[in-house]
């Protein structure tokens, strides 16, 4: 890049624009800027000022002001900038500008390019846009602020480089730049130094060493212009021109005399003078190397102008100006390499600056000097091959040093550079000494530093050691007191000095000891940096260490201390050491050898694996005799011996094959059954460390371990010390490599204790489970391992969380990945259900281990996690792919393994895996790709897959394509996999993965075309079209190769490649494949070229024969594979390709007209007929033929050939969708406006569908029918027809309410039929609708004046005609029904005479149209009331009398004298005759009745209305004549009437009237209907609701049958719909519970759907009838007797609906209702438990149990005992539910002293099934109310707590001591009741009852009452008895002096935490003399009996010598009990 000072850089970037700007401008300009920080309008305001650019071409200013502010816009934001390079108008605008615009627009759209060129990735857009020859002009341009833009534009265009981008590059040569730019430079051009910047770092990015631009450079005076630049005042231009130099030196070194002539020497010279920036005297130097390298004169040149010193001075420029940075560096670098050419090599430069050093007048300082000298040293690497003794340079540095001044620091670098190369070091004398000593010289005090710099002059010629050079322990004290207060980093260098001398003499350790070091060396271990804790290691004497831990001198603590510092300290294991501890070890004189072993064991785990193996050496010695202590009976010293050699083997591998034999592994065999657990575990762990591999295992090893029992091992894998499991694990794990063993273990169910280390375990003890369960895998089938599913699922997410905790460093093989591999990509899919993977999936949490493994493990450990995710991939593509994109890590990993595996199937699955996460989210994907600079190489990659041509991979993966069966199944489950495993190639793997990332990245696209990617597809696709006759191993490749294509072809510049022709014969065959989704992606591909190429592209798609092809594809995809659609949305591809081709292709008039488009008509005709496998066809072949049609006559001609009218007449028929009907139209009209159509056979048939679209089409479809019926009737034929008949009425009806479009084609139609003889009759009166009206509304409104002239020309044909009397009727008719303002005008106008006059004389079709218009106009209460009426009475009443009036007329007459004799103005202007007036009083009496309850039953809606509203009064008066009458039959049917439907008004009339007649007489509640009743239940009047429901009640009464009859009719349903709008609750309510508590209702589907009804009704709010909440409960009890719907779906809120309930505290019978439901509920279903609980149900239950009705508090405990039946709900399992139950149970024995049997059943089921309740502190308090129970209840209740006391007792080795104890000591409370069970209760309570008495803790106690003749041979008899228990302390009676029957009466007592079992008691009774004592007898008794029995007593006849006396005896009383007594207290 181009270099520039702040200013000048900020000048050239940023040009003032021209453009003046006013205030609205800056405005509009600040809130642009605001608005692309919105991203919703950035891109609007974006594409609004490119939109303003383009039409603003006329405008010079426009133009300007526009470029301004996009240039303000890309220079202010990144995303605008991206914006604008995105958009695809924007670059062809700016090219265009930049030649057209305006000085200053160009010069905006320079400076605009130039801004884009910041992104990367429009710099490449922006280069291949054009841009480069208008710029280049621009640049030649005259214009100072032109230049400096078109200057900046060039150079960041060629920012990028051009080494890898030849088509950047062709560009740039095609254009002539680089010349253009060196013309410019020249110095008759006086270019402004900004442009020459620019200019100069344009050709530096474009000029490289190995471009052909440099003999043109020469030939155009290129060294001129270069050497002069060097002395240009633009630093920019300096740093460009020397590094161009450079370049062009390599490039052509025959130039370099000229260069010299030049006078290039001393200018670069110039340049490396401190005044210049270090960037210029950077590329100087570089430009001097080069000149150095390639010439002896350029060499000789540098020296003769005094460039040595300049270029010592470059070398150490850097440290003397204090300047760091890469720069700095490569100053640097280029000085040396040019010094070292110069002088002939590195080594030669050293030499030369060695002498310079000594030299006494040197041209240069000699700290610069030294400071050449010491880089030189650094940098030095023997490449050039001289011969080099680093000798010379040490002693020329050696003397400097004695004799050192000011320069010490130079001295001291140039040394530490020396010793520190390693290429020099190594033939130096202690370098590493000397190394250390220099730094620490470096760093010490004054006083210090004399003394080290002596010690080095004397290491370095003396020729002594350098114990000898520090002056040894004088030496050792200096560096001793270094360690103090010192600097961290002389810290390090004395403890390095330290650890040298203890290293190299032994005399240091013992010197460093009595200097004192110990202490401050161990504090350092304690306090330092790691690196001086390093190097003080081997610095201390361990010596007085070892001697310490002996134990002859020191403290214990001392001892500690000691060992803890020697383990630190020793890092060797020397001989020495291993002998003084072994002597140590095998002395007497150590009273404990624990210490002594420790630091043996620290040692030789230090030893090398040699001396370990090796019988003899000190190390194997030590070994052995280690393992002999395991035989020592000291346990403190077995278990220290244990625990080391466990830490032993652990830590060291590489000797466990070698000793693990016999003399080894037998004694920690033997261990194992030790007593101690800690030594049976640390003998397991060393087992475990033996038998580490069972890979690399020996035959001997394996003998000597399988020879022991391993049965120990197991036991020991299965004990409840779960860090005991671990060890067991830990060494079983590899034995189970052994079958035998292994088969073993799985028979004594090890499966079980790896499972609860799994669960429970460490992260080391689960890799250990992990390891066996691998094995065991390897042995056995995974089914026979782990039979069940739930287990393996288990086992799977126990696995993943171990995987989550280990440190993936450096680690290749984890054994919790090896059986997740072994378990994902099992064969035994078969023996579980569903499949394992699934497994996987349950938790998607759990997969984040697997893609930590992938993103950072190393490559075998992501390896086979890609094995495990690519298996996961066809489950859920999606979720997987959400956690792959949240770690970028995972799909940079997946990339690289693509790219750098050489494992076939570890690419394809990476690559499969990078798909799914693609498919979650392309754009992040690719974001993080291209971020980490992989996405290139991937693509590589890719094709480098694509072009091996590999075979199918063995790696089972669900083959992604497309399903071939029809499914409505999603994309994510069905597009992409089939039922059936398959193998797959890279080829398909790499095609579909590149059609992903080209879809969705843009750029890629052109990487493809780099890498020919378009030619290896189009080559395969030819190959396979050239030979489809073969069998392809991987059909997939063809399709996902033109997939590819079809994403490539999107990029208008991919289509411009002239490679692209070459596949379009390929597609065009590949669109006539047999295979669906061949021709599908083919016809993809084709529709991108045809949407992006040019017209001969699309012309050569012509040709190819591809239209054919797509015909024959349309539709095919919609049906054959429906998902195809969504497959293309994904890649961003058109939904249906093949339409897209051909409208493209038929938008082209040669192709519309041309054979193809003719050759595809009759297959587009073809596809107009209904095919049920394409549905979507014609509608597409619909618009393609009405696109071919409006473009030629010949294509109409060849359509109707074809046979489209009939087929179009036909698709017609079938009533397509609306706009299907309206195109269908359309076309035809296109087709008939042909002359030579109109007369087409099927000319008929269309117009009769014509006619039927004008009445049943859409608005749309009937315009368009009325135009094409207006062509049809020019055909004489066709006006003639009934047909054109019935046209009349639509095109009347579309003249009436018509748009103005529509009515002007309804007249044009209705004109053209009055041609033919339809004109000459009352056709257009005989229809509805008033036509004259319609047109005298056209006439007189403001109608358009050719409107208006089609209604008059049609009036003009109907006036023609004669006077029409009845049409005229009918038209009066309709205008008084349309119009009733028009009424009074008919009235005033004679209507009503003339009406009247006619009335009698006319046929009485006529007569009837008279009544009816009388009838309309009597409707009116004005006439009604006139005179004119009282004139219609007489008249209607003898059209009444008439024998052939039908009834229809009969009601017109009918009711127009109702509406005249309702009014009593008429009838006092009325003499009635003596008929009439009887007629007045008929129709307002019950004697009408008869009659209009006939006609209310009539099925007309207009005679209904009149009848039934006349019903309305009648009924309330004369109920009974109306039901006389048969008006319950008529009037039901009115209610149950469907056609007609009657009107809500009319029907709610009748329900009115049948309640009324139902209300008079309860009896007729039987007479109606149940249907009827149903439907009257549907009113909206309550009253109707009421007696239906009254009705309906006493009909279910009558019979059960009813309410099955009931449900049927829909009862239900109407009965929740009341419920619902809380209508008539209580008796809705009512009969729903009666109807559900029917069984066989129950049974029915309207049961279950009761269920949500009723539930919402509850959780209404609005719900308050007590009564009917009650009765809609039980109903609900009802439904849930039923099993099945109790599991219900709609159950669950049921549930939440009765515990809602239950929340408001309803009465004891509604709680007790509802309990019972939820009981129902919960019996049936898991998941009505846990809905209950998530309601709250648990609490509410609770407080239930308190409730003071037993029942209530019966029923809860009931409902508590089913909810925990199982562990569904252990969560919700707590200690307030064993409180709440043990209160109840406290309140039932308090209040009403009975025990309620339930409650105990329930707090046995929750102890049976939640064992951790029973350790709470509320099961210990609820053991006394239990004790209470078995005291008072009944045997059930006893049997209760007898189950749940063992329940308690079984948990007591488990639970806490305490805990335990408490129970315990509670529970013996019923140590009496028990003991009166065992004697009362039967049998079966035996068992128990004695298994709890004998486990709780009691009293014994022993009374001795008395002794009887205890006489003796001498002497009196003093008696006293003594008694012991067992082992136990004896106790003593008093003694009675002088009795032989001594009465005592005293008692003794034992306390037992268990009652006694097996003991006996012993009793001695003994006299008491002056002599001493003697014994009179003996008494043992066995007390167990007592525990059972509580009290045994009786006379014991004492044993004396052998033999029973059996008159003496004693009575003695024992009793076991719960407590002590009294008494014997």
């Amino acid at each position: 890049m181009a270099n520039f000072n702040s200013s000048e850089r900020q000048d050239s970037r940023e040009p003032t624009s021209p453009v003046p700007s006013t205030s609205s401008s800056v405005s509009r300009e600040k809130g642009e800027l605001a608005e692309v920080d919105d991203p919703e309008s950035a891109m609007s305001t974006v594409a609004r000022l490119l939109e303003d650019l383009h039409a603003s071409m006329v405008s010079p200013s426009g133009k300007e002001a526009t470029t301004r502010r996009l240039l303000e816009l890309a220079r202010a934001k990144k995303e605008a900038r991206i914006l604008i390079g995105s958009h695809s108008q924007a670059m062809p605008l700016l090219i265009s500008t930049l030649r057209v615009g305006s000085s200053a627009a160009k010069v905006n759209a320079a400076a605009l390019l130039s801004a884009l060129c910041k992104e990367e990735d429009l710099r490449v857009r922006v280069l291949l846009g054009g841009c480069i020859p208008p710029l280049i002009s621009l640049l030649k341009s005259e214009s100072a602020e032109a230049k400096k833009a078109a200057a900046e534009a060039i150079y960041e265009v060629s920012s990028g480089g051009l080494s890898d981008d030849h088509i950047g590059r062709k560009i740039f040569v095609t254009e002539g730049v680089v010349p253009t730019l060196w013309d410019l430079l020249n110095p008759r051009s006086r270019q402004d130094k900004v442009v020459e910047g620019f200019v100069t770092g344009a050709l530096r990015n474009l000029c490289g060493d190995k471009d052909g631009y440099w003999k043109a450079t020469l030939e155009a005076g290129g060294v001129e212009i270069i050497t002069g630049l060097l002395s240009s005042k633009n630093t920019a231009s300096q740093s460009n021109a020397a590094s161009l130099l450079a370049r062009f030196i390599s490039a052509f070194g025959d130039s370099i005399p000229k260069v010299i002539d030049a006078g290039a020497v001393k200018a670069l010279l110039h340049l490396l003078n401190r005044d210049n920036i270090i960037s210029v005297r950077e590329s100087a130097a570089d430009a001097l190397e080069a000149l150095s390298s390639k010439s002896s004169i350029a060499k000789k040149a540098v020296v003769d102008a005094g460039g040595l010193p300049i270029l010592i001075g470059a070398v150490v420029a850097p440290s003397k100006e204090c300047m760091q940075g890469e720069t700095c560096h490569s100053l640097q670098s280029h000085a040396v390499r040019a010094l070292s050419n110069i002088c002939g090599g590195t080594t030669s430069l050293l030499l030369y600056l060695g002498e310079l050093c000594q030299a006494p007048r040197a041209p240069v300082p000699l700290a610069d000097i030294l400071g050449a000298l010491a880089y030189s040293l650094m940098v030095f690497d023997g490449s050039d091959g001289k011969s080099f003794d680093p000798v010379e340079i040490e002693n020329t540095l050696v003397v400097l040093l004695k004799s050192h001044d000011s320069k010490l620091d130079r001295i001291l670098e140039a040394l530490a550079s020396l010793y520190g190369n390693d290429c020099l070091s190594d033939r130096l004398d202690h370098s590493n000494s000397k190394k250390v000593l220099v730094g620490l010289i470096t760093m010490a005090p004054a006083d210090v530093q004399e003394h080290l710099v002596r010690a080095l002059t004397s290491l370095c010629c003396d020729g002594v050691g350098i114990w000898e050079a520090l002056g040894k322990r004088e030496g050792v004290q200096l560096l001793i007191s270094l360690l103090g207060l010192s600097s961290e980093q002389q810290q390090e260098y004395a403890v390095s000095l330290l650890a040298i001398l203890s290293d190299e003499v032994d005399d240091s350790k013992w010197a460093i000891t009595a200097a004192g070091g110990i202490p401050p060396l161990v504090q350092l271990l304690e306090t330092g940096s790691q690196k001086a804790k390093r190097m003080q290691l081997t610095s201390c004497g361990t010596c007085a260490l070892t001697v310490m831990i002996s134990g002859h001198s020191g403290s214990p603590r001392g001892q500690e201390a000691s060992v803890k510092a020697l383990k630190k300290l020793i890092r060797s294991a020397d001989s020495a050491t291993i002998n003084q501890l072994l002597a140590l070890l095998l002395s007497d004189s150590l009273s404990s050898k624990a210490h002594v072993i420790t630091v043996l064991g620290h040692v030789l785990v230090l030893a090398p694996q040699r001396a370990l193996i090796q019988s003899g050496a000190p190390a194997n010695k030590g070994l052995r005799s280690l393992v002999l202590v395991l035989e020592s009976s000291n346990e403190e010293t077995q278990e220290i011996a244990a625990t080391v050699l466990a830490d032993i083997f652990t830590m060291r591998q590489d000797i466990c094959d070698v000793l693990a034999i016999d003399e080894i592994v037998q004694p920690c065999m033997k261990l194992l059954t030790s007593g101690n657990q800690v030594i049976a575990t640390q003998s397991a762990r060393a087992l475990g460390a033996l038998s580490c591999s069972a890979s690399s295992m020996s035959k001997n090893k394996m003998s000597c371990l399988t020879e022991g029992d391993v049965r120990p091992l197991i036991e020991m894998a299965k004990t409840s010390s779960i860090d005991v499991a671990e060890t067991a694990f830990a060494a079983l794990a590899n034995l189970l490599s052994d079958a035998q063993i292994a088969k073993e273990a799985l028979d004594d169910n090890i499966v079980l204790a790896l499972t609860r280390v799994l669960k429970e375990g460490s992260l080391e003890g689960k890799i250990s489970a992990s390891r066996s369960l691998r094995q065991l895998v390897n042995q056995f089938p995974l089914s026979e391992v782990l039979p069940d599913y739930s287990q393996c699922c288990f086992i799977i997410h126990a696995l993943l969380v171990c995987l989550s905790g280990i440190n993936l460093d450096n680690v290749t093989n984890l054994e919790p990945l090896d059986v997740l591999t072994l378990m994902a990509t099992t064969k035994e899919g078969s023996h579980y259900s569903p499949p394992l993977c699934t497994g996987f999936l349950e938790v998607p949490e759990s997969l984040e281990p697997l893609i930590r493994c992938v993103s950072i493990g190393l490559p075998p450990v992501q390896d086979k996690s890609i094995q495990i995710l690519a298996s996961l991939c066809q489950g859920r593509p999606s979720l997987l792919g959400e956690y792959l994109n949240r770690s970028q890590g995972c799909i940079t990993s997946l990339a690289s393994r693509v790219i750098e595996s050489n494992d076939m199937e570890i690419r394809i699955s990476s690559a499969v895996i990078l798909i799914s996460a693609m498919r979650d989210s392309s754009e992040q994907s690719i974001d993080v790709l291209e971020a980490s600079k992989l996405l290139k190489n991937l693509i590589s990659a890719l094709f480098d897959m694509l072009k091996q041509r590999s075979s199918l991979t063995s790696l089972d993966i669900e083959i992604w394509k497309p399903s071939t069966e029809k499914s409505s199944l999603n994309y994510e489950q069905d597009v992409l996999s089939v039922p059936e495993l398959g193998k797959v190639s890279e080829e398909t793997v790499a095609l579909w993965l590149l059609s992903l990332v080209c879809s969705h990245h843009g750029r890629s696209k052109y990487t493809v075309m780099e890498l020919n990617g378009v030619d290896a597809v189009s080559d395969r696709l030819a190959s396979y079209t050239a030979n489809r006759q073969e069998q392809y191993e991987d059909s997939e490749n063809i399709w996902t190769c033109a997939l590819l294509l079809a994403t490539l072809f999107q990029d208008s510049v991919v289509v411009q490649s002239s490679e692209i022709t070459r596949t379009i014969p390929s597609l065009a065959s590949l669109l006539k494949s047999d295979d669906i989704i061949d021709k599908y992606f083919a016809a993809q591909a084709l529709a991108s070229l045809v949407s992006t190429g040019s017209r001969g592209i699309q012309l050569a798609i012509v040709n190819s024969g591809a239209v054919l092809g797509a015909v024959a594809l349309i539709g095919q995809v919609e049906s054959d594979m429906p998902n195809l659609v969504t497959m293309a949305k994904e890649f961003k591809l058109a939904d249906n390709p093949s339409q897209i081709i051909l409208r493209s292709l038929f938008e082209l008039e040669d192709v519309c007209t041309g054979a193809s488009a003719r050759r595809s008509i009759p297959l587009l005709v073809d596809l107009l007929k209904p095919m049920p496998d394409r549905p979507g066809a014609p509608l597409i072949a619909l618009h393609l033929l009405t696109q071919l049609a409006e473009g030629s006559e010949a294509n109409k001609v060849a359509m109707a050939e074809a046979g489209a009218l009939d087929a179009l007449t036909k698709y017609l028929s079938l009533s397509p969708q609306d706009s299907t009907e309206t195109t269908i139209t359309n076309l035809l009209g296109i087709l008939y406006s042909n002359p030579d159509l109109l007369y087409h056979e099927s000319s008929r048939s269309t117009s009769n569908q014509l006619v039927a679209v004008l009445l049943l089409g859409s608005r749309s479809s009937r315009l368009s029918a009325v135009r094409t019926l207006q062509k049809l009737f020019d055909a004489e034929n066709i006006r003639d027809t009934e047909v054109a008949r019935q046209a009349i009425q639509p095109l009347l009806d579309m003249l009436e309410s018509g748009t103005e479009i529509e009515q002007q084609a309804a007249l044009g139609a209705l004109i053209k039929l009055s041609a033919g003889t339809i004109s000459k009759d009352s056709a257009m009166f005989d229809v509805e609708g008033n036509t004259l009206e319609n047109l005298y509304k056209i006439l007189s409104f403001s109608s358009s004046l050719e409107l208006k002239k089609d209604a008059a020309q049609l009036c003009y044909i109907l006036f023609e005609n004669s006077t029409l009397s009845e049409a005229c009727i009918s038209a009066l008719i309709k205008l008084g029904k349309d119009r009733p303002n028009c009424k009074l005008d008919m009235v005033k106008a004679g209507i009503i005479e003339h009406a009247l006059d006619m009335i009698l004389d006319v046929p009485v079709s006529v007569s009837s149209s008279i009544a009816e218009l009388l009838r309309i106009l009597t409707n009116n209460s004005g006439i009604a009331k006139s005179s004119a009426a009282a004139k219609m009475v007489e008249p209607l009443f003898l059209v009444l009398r008439r024998p052939d009036v039908t009834m229809w007329d009969q009601h017109s007459a009918l009711q127009a004298l109702v509406n005249i004799l309702e009014k009593p103005q008429s009838l006092a202007a009325l003499k009635l005759t003596p008929k009439q007036e009887h007629f007045q009083q008929d129709i307002t009496t019950k004697n009408a009745v008869v009659p209009l309850v006939q006609l209310a039953g009539i099925g007309i809606l207009s005679l209904q209305q009149t009848a039934v509203k006349a019903l309305e009064n009648i009924s309330q008066s004369w109920p009974k004549a109306v039901a006389d009458a048969g008006g319950i039959f008529e009037l039901s049917k009115v209610i149950v009437q469907d056609d007609p439907q009657p009107s809500q008004a009319l029907w709610e009339s009748a329900a009115l009237v049948l309640c009324n007649v139902l209300r008079y007489n309860s009896d007729n509640y039987v007479k109606v209907s149940m249907a009827v009743l149903v439907r009257l239940l549907n009113s909206t009047m309550e009253s109707t609701v009421t007696i239906a429901l009254s009705a309906l009640l006493v009909q279910e009464k009558s019979s059960s049958r009813c309410a099955v009859a009931m449900a049927e009719a829909g009862a239900v349903r109407a009965l929740l719909e009341l419920l619902k709008s809380h209508r008539c609750e209580e008796s809705a309510a009512r009969l729903l519970e009666a109807l559900i508590n029917n069984s066989r209702v129950r049974e029915t589907k309207v049961a279950k759907y009761a269920i949500a009804p009723l539930s919402q009704y509850l959780l209404d709010p609005q719900s308050k009838n007590q009564s009917a909440k009650f009765l809609v409960t039980l109903a609900l009890g009802d439904i849930f007797q039923h099993e099945a719907l109790a599991r219900a779906s709609d159950s669950a809120s049921a549930c939440r609906a009765l515990v809602s309930l239950l929340e408001d505290q309803p009465t004891d019978d509604m709680t007790t209702v509802a309990i019972c439901a939820l009981q129902s509920l919960v019996m049936q279903s898991r998941t009505n438990r846990r809905a209950v609980a998530e309601a709250g149900g648990i609490l509410v239950v609770q407080e239930l149990l308190l409730s003071p009705n037993v029942d209530v508090s019966g029923q809860a405990a009931l409902l508590i005992k089913y909810l925990f039946s199982n562990h569904t709900l252990q969560e919700y399992v707590s200690n307030e539910l064993i409180r709440s139950l043990t209160a109840a149970l406290e309140r039932e024995l308090l209040s009403t002293s009975t025990i309620n049997e339930v409650i105990l059943k329930t707090i046995y089921v929750i102890f049976s099934n939640f064992k951790k309740v029973r350790f709470s502190e509320a099961a210990t308090l609820c053991i006394p109310h239990l004790v209470c129970a078995l005291k008072d209840g009944n045997e059930a209740a006893q049997e209760s707590v007898l189950d749940t006391l063992c329940l308690l007792k079984e948990s007591w080795p488990q639970m806490n001591e305490d805990i335990a104890k408490a129970q315990s000591l509670i529970s013996a409370e019923a140590i009496p009741v028990l003991q009166m069970l065992m004697k009362t209760c039967p049998p079966s309570f035996h068992e128990r009852a004695d298994s709890l008495l004998h486990c709780l803790p009691g009293c014994l106690t022993v009374t001795i009452i008395r002794g009887n003749n205890l006489k003796q041979t001498m002497g009196g008899t003093n008696a006293f008895c003594c008694l012991q228990i067992g082992n136990g302390p004896p106790r003593q009676t008093k003694v009675v002096n002088h009795s032989i029957c001594p009465a005592w009466n005293e008692g003794f007592t034992w306390l037992f935490d268990v009652a006694p079992k097996g003991q006996k008691l012993y009793i001695i009774c003994k006299s008491k003399n002056t002599f001493g004592k003697s014994t009179l007898g003996r008494v043992t008794i066995q007390i167990d009996k007592v525990v059972t029995e509580g009290v045994y007593s009786g006379f014991f006849s004492l044993s004396h010598d052998g033999g029973k006396d059996g008159s003496r005896t004693l009575e003695i009383e024992i009793v076991w009990s719960n407590r002590p007594s009294n008494d014997s207290m």
